[in-house]
């Protein structure tokens, strides 16, 4: 069965990017399986394989490579020479040189805590090889440091906190000497303070480098990979819990598709009146108007239905106190729940769902015909008249 699954691999030798030393490394062949259940943050939770005997491979767990000798770890394709890790490698050589020297140095200490070389990647060691790489990558100074990929990395340790909270398997590789990887990572925050020590922690760190990216980028024309950077935003504050912040991307997306969408329908418009763009311009055009259509969409599709869980939490309550108000005017109820902290979505609902019951109540009113006179009480009134009409003429 191992040597079976062992054949899902590519297996490549290559030099450390650092100390130059050659290394073996893997990765999963990528035409073996096909993500199938993805969640909103990007991350995989099952995955569909060619083969069922290639079932129980996390690829996710062979993303990060790392030299054996100076403990340098990083993605694959730094290794392959096919990233040049934004021009940073001769910053970051000079670090894990000296950090590689030192016994007790924090790149030493993690980077002898796992094994990317064993039969097959446990999470554990996934983590801590994520976790290495983004202290790597932090040792550059702040106005240095490659944000995206900060991003990228601190999003990848969220998932595997995720999956190892997920996980009912016990640990397998825990550090000498230490009861848990929790407690050895505890151990290393002496070096590193902010080391992540679950997904929530993870999740925060990818928002601040993520939105660093964003507002670092002068590109103004990948408004495709901006948009996908506000979405992913978006879901990470409501992992959360912060509504609030999720609604701000939401109108930000909003916005920068509209904008963007009037600016190329446009070009399209004036392509066309021109008659001077060629058909695959015309095309990629309409493509992105397109695209920036279902954008829009899914942003007022989000927008709603974070509003709706607003409400649906809150409503209970705001009604309650609209119920006890003497005079429940529309403005008498904004006021008092927007003094209370209501969400604005909820005062703005609250007063609509009363002034129509206020509304209607009224009309009701209006619409409800007098009720007749039974005929016996107009008989006796009309008795009692007439007898002291015969009194008094009698009496005359």
């Amino acid at each position: 069965m191992f040597e079976s699954k062992k054949s899902a691999f590519i297996t490549v030798n290559c030099k450390c990017p650092i100390c130059s030393r050659e290394s073996t490394h893997r990765y999963v062949k990528s035409k073996l399986f096909t993500p199938q259940e993805v969640e909103a943050d990007q991350h995989v939770l099952t995955y569909k394989w060619e083969s069922p005997r290639f079932e129980g491979i996390r690829p996710s767990f062979y993303h990060i490579w790392a030299c054996p000798a100076c403990h340098f770890s990083d993605e694959k394709e730094v290794f392959r020479g096919k990233d040049d890790s934004g021009g940073k490698l001769e910053l970051i050589r000079e670090k894990v040189l000296i950090a590689s020297k030192a016994p007790y140095s924090f790149t030493n200490r993690m980077g002898n805590a796992f094994n990317l070389q064993q039969e097959f990647v446990t999470l554990e060691s996934s983590l801590c090889a994520h976790l290495l790489a983004i202290y790597i990558q932090e040792m550059l100074s702040p106005n240095m440091r490659q944000c995206r990929k900060l991003g990228r990395l601190y999003l990848r340790t969220a998932w595997l906190y995720r999956e190892k909270a997920c996980s009912r398997l016990p640990e397998t590789d825990v550090p000498r000497g230490f009861p848990s990887l929790q407690d050895f990572l505890i151990s290393l925050r002496e070096e590193w303070v902010e080391l992540p020590l679950g997904e929530e922690a993870a999740i925060r760190k990818s928002i601040f480098y993520y939105q660093a990216d964003l507002d670092r980028s002068q590109r103004v024309d990948d408004i495709r990979h901006e948009i996908g950077v506000l979405f992913l935003l978006e879901d990470l504050h409501m992992r959360l819990g912060d509504r609030e912040n999720a609604l701000r991307i939401v109108r930000d997306i909003f916005q920068t598709a509209t904008r963007k969408r009037q600016g190329t329908r446009q070009a399209l418009d004036a392509a066309v009146s021109r008659g001077k763009g060629t058909g695959q311009q015309m095309e990629t055009l309409r493509s992105l108007i397109t695209w920036l259509n279902n954008a829009i969409e899914r942003a007022n599709d989000i927008n709603e239905r974070i509003n709706d869980m607003i409400f649906e939490e809150e409503y209970p309550e705001a009604r309650e106190l609209v119920l006890q108000m003497s005079e429940p005017t529309v403005k008498a109820i904004l006021g008092l729940l927007r003094n209370d902290g209501f969400h604005d979505i909820t005062c703005r609902r609250v007063a609509a769902i009363f002034s129509k019951k206020m509304l209607e109540r009224q009309i009701n009113a209006l619409e409800e015909p007098e009720e007749p006179v039974p005929a016996e009480k107009e008989d006796k009134g009309f008795m009692q008249v007439l007898l002291k009409r015969l009194t008094g003429w009698v009496k005359s």
